[in-house]
């Protein structure tokens, strides 16, 4: 399971940076520009915020489920089904990579250019949801086993009394 918890601190992390990122683009409407922010957010900048702020909570709360199935913090309710849904999400999202190297290849047309930004984008998505899902695969029977029993592998020798039951 070692290595199934490694890659989902990484995958944990890489939530953890996108939230960060994305609360960023709320405050700097000029960013959120770059990015494609629709008109009707970027002209009503306390929704813009806001609305970043709401992303970026619900990346937080997927980092969070990464490092709770890495053992890092306690266990969150609905674990695996939560690890599942989020690196599915990330991973089919991430899919759009696909195309969009496909067109910078030529192999198919583009309405208009790729930009560098999508690329760097869906491929951080991919990266993450293969890494949850990953996690989740490697973790899946160790995820199965309530805390208390996960707990006591780690808390045996010490004068705790859940170890010693």
């Amino acid at each position: 399971m070692k290595t199934g918890k490694t890659l989902l601190i990484l995958a944990a992390v890489l939530a953890f940076f996108m939230s960060l990122s994305q609360a960023a683009l709320g405050f700097v409407p000029e960013w959120s520009a770059a990015f494609g922010a629709p008109g009707a957010l970027l002209s009503n900048p306390p929704l813009l915020l806001a609305s970043a702020l709401l992303v970026a909570a619900i990346l937080a709360t997927f980092g969070l489920y990464g490092l709770s199935g890495a053992g890092v913090i306690w266990r969150l309710p609905l674990l695996r089904l939560g690890l599942l849904g989020i690196g599915l999400g990330f991973t089919l999202y991430g899919i759009n990579l696909v195309p969009q190297l496909l067109a910078l290849a030529g192999v198919l047309p583009a309405p208009e250019p790729i930009a560098l930004r999508n690329v760097v984008l869906f491929s951080v998505l991919l990266l993450a949801g293969v890494l949850y899902l990953s996690g989740l695969a490697l973790g899946w029977k160790e995820l199965s086993k309530p805390a208390v029993a996960r707990s006591r592998g780690t808390a045996a020798g010490r004068n705790d009394p859940v170890a010693g039951a």
